[in-house]
């Protein structure tokens, strides 16, 4: 690998923990096409501002915090500086001093509101003449959400995008026809069933489906009902997703010596897995770390979807831009945000290989191009879906998805338990460890 690729794939953002669209409201609608139009926000008039930043659980390297948010900031703003914190979010509260800006994924997001700590930023929004209906829908929606629909906690920055990678040298070796650019779940099962077999000493493994929780966040279902305060996980709808995953399981030589989920090293590094579900970022992480793309001949697709949710691939993943509503900096802060969803900086992360949570087809199509990782690769199949909405998160939720992705699927998959008694013994246990303030 050249200097040029390692150093554009360094850049690469890991999302936060390895997840019906609001359309353009009429203010919207007549708001200036970039989603930050800099030649109208009004002139930062804030003084100089030193504005700690604290990376939650977005992975942002010293590297990244500098390409992306310090240098387009100084040279626009020079009397803002940003420095970013290396203290956890609990030892800065202990002390008193809190950061002005943090860096949270959607799916953490809880976690800060928990705290009480971010700042509305409808407002923000309003004034500095950010364009909601530019950014990705997706995550405009699960925003609001994560406000109840009345508030917008935190400035979406940055995108993960589901995508399936293909070995085509095991689909030529068995002379099985390439995946089409977007499959249902069904299809891309099919397909794995051909290609699960043994072969001159080799086990292969056709597909590896997401985990169920992933399975559940794809399809919108909750783990916890609020309504109850209890966990859920026996409703038809939790049996009916389990039952298509289950389908994935019980395939001849899928299971291999107990093992029902399969490392990413299967498909990267023994080259034996033919199709692999996940993230666009696991493809990048992956080369960047061989130094080589061109290890065996691969593509991507589409993430599959459900069949009776077409048009929708893996969960909504994003990184997004909180700011504290403690901060003495507020107007530096949102001078910050608004500059972080620029189509200048939106364009450098995607050259660099950072999805971009701008809708801009322009800016998408720059995807990597800093490196040669995606030259002549299928990249524009990953867009061909949306992401999918996620369901109502709560902070039981990661307590009970560890059952569910731990008793709950050893016992279907291995113990050859049924679907409906798995589930209702894991929301049995679940629920003896929930404990409601």
């Amino acid at each position: 690998m050249d200097k040029r690729l390692r150093i554009a794939l360094s850049l690469f953002l890991i999302p936060g923990m390895i997840g019906s669209l609001f359309g353009c409201s009429s203010k919207e609608a007549s708001a200036p096409k970039s989603p930050s139009d800099q030649s109208s926000v009004r002139e930062y008039k804030g003084g100089p501002a030193e504005l700690v930043v604290l990376d939650y659980s977005t992975g942002t390297t010293e590297e990244q915090f500098q390409k992306f948010f310090v240098e387009p900031v100084k040279a626009k703003y020079p009397e803002i500086n940003l420095v970013q914190t290396k203290d956890s979010l609990e030892k800065l509260m202990a002390a008193g001093a809190f950061p002005d800006i943090i860096l949270v994924s959607n799916v953490s997001l809880i976690n800060i509101l928990d705290m009480a700590i971010p700042e509305d930023l409808t407002k923000m929004i309003e004034t500095y003449r950010i364009n909601l209906g530019q950014i990705e829908p997706a995550a405009v929606e699960q925003t609001k959400k994560l406000g109840d629909q009345k508030a917008f906690y935190g400035m979406p920055f940055a995108m993960n995008y589901g995508a399936m990678a293909y070995n085509k040298d095991i689909f030529d070796k068995f002379g099985v026809p390439y995946p089409k650019d977007v499959m249902t779940y069904e299809e891309a099962l099919d397909l794995g069933k051909k290609l699960t077999r043994a072969d001159g000493g080799t086990n292969y493994i056709g597909i590896m489906p997401p985990d169920l929780r992933q399975m559940y966040w794809q399809y919108g279902v909750p783990v916890f009902d609020r309504a109850s305060g209890k966990a859920i996980l026996t409703t038809d709808r939790h049996a009916k997703v389990f039952s298509l995953l289950q389908q994935f399981y019980s395939v001849p030589g899928y299971v291999e010596k107990g093992k029902f989920r399969h490392a990413t090293d299967v498909f990267f590094k023994e080259q034996r897995m033919a199709m692999y579900t996940g993230w666009i970022a696991a493809v990048v992480l992956y080369f960047n770390k061989a130094e080589s793309s061109d290890l065996f001949k691969w593509d991507l697709t589409a993430h599959p979807g459900y069949s009776d949710r077409p048009g929708f691939g893996k969960e909504v993943d994003y990184h997004m831009a909180v700011v504290n509503k403690e901060s003495k900096y507020k107007d530096a802060a949102y001078t910050v945000l608004s500059t972080l969803v620029s189509e200048e900086v939106q364009t450098k992360m995607s050259k660099a290989g950072r999805v971009s949570v701008l809708t801009n087809d322009a800016i998408r199509k720059a995807f990597g191009s800093d490196s040669d990782l995606f030259k002549g690769k299928n990249l524009e199949a990953i867009f061909k879906v949306k992401p999918s909405p996620l369901p109502d998160a709560s902070k039981f939720d990661p307590k009970i998805n560890a059952i569910v992705n731990g008793d709950v699927s050893q016992d279907v998959a291995v113990k050859g338990i049924d679907i409906n008694t798995a589930l209702r013994s894991g929301e049995e246990k679940a629920n003896k460890e929930i404990t409601i303030p």
